[in-house]
């Protein structure tokens, strides 16, 4: 049996970056490529894949949000393969009484550029704990497909440029 071409990997304490994972595999899948989705804290190794979408709450570079240090553990693996990094949370906003509002979009991209990565999206997601459901925003699976199909786009046409958001 083939191993899959792309792992979708995800941190995710709510469960909303597992779903939005979930999403891109389908995504991806209807492309015609294989895919794996993990828990990126269980990943030892990404020698069986050819690219990566990895996925956390945030991207703080304070705390290991990405799933145990994954950027850290696997930088060898990563130099060359294309990666794409997603972001769920409240995006924008507070997160709770006294804590600063979040800026996982601008975050997740710094750390996109500087690992290289091909894309980076933030992603709004509601029913987030500790955040009133009221102030936090929805995850838009709508663009949450958009955004995959535009990564397989890119895996199925082979292109090797980076891409910088």
């Amino acid at each position: 049996m083939r191993a899959p071409a792309v792992l979708v990997a995800f941190a995710s304490e709510t469960g909303s970056t597992a779903r939005i994972a979930e999403e891109i595999a389908k995504v991806l899948c209807a492309a015609g490529i294989g895919v794996e989705t993990r828990l990126a804290a269980e990943v030892e190794s990404l020698a069986p894949y050819r690219a990566l979408v990895l996925g956390s709450g945030v991207f703080v570079r304070s705390r290991h949000a990405d799933g145990g240090g994954f950027l850290t553990r696997h930088a060898a693996e990563l130099a060359g393969m294309p990666v794409w990094l997603y972001c769920s949370g409240p995006i924008g906003r507070y997160r709770g009484a006294g804590l600063p509002p979040t800026d996982s979009a601008s975050t997740v991209i710094e750390v996109a550029r500087a690992i290289g990565a091909r894309g980076a999206e933030a992603f709004g997601c509601g029913g987030v704990a500790g955040v009133d459901s009221d102030l936090a925003e929805p995850v838009d699976m709508v663009r949450v497909r958009g955004w995959a199909r535009e990564i397989a786009r890119d895996l199925v046409a082979g292109a090797r440029e980076v891409v910088t958001a």
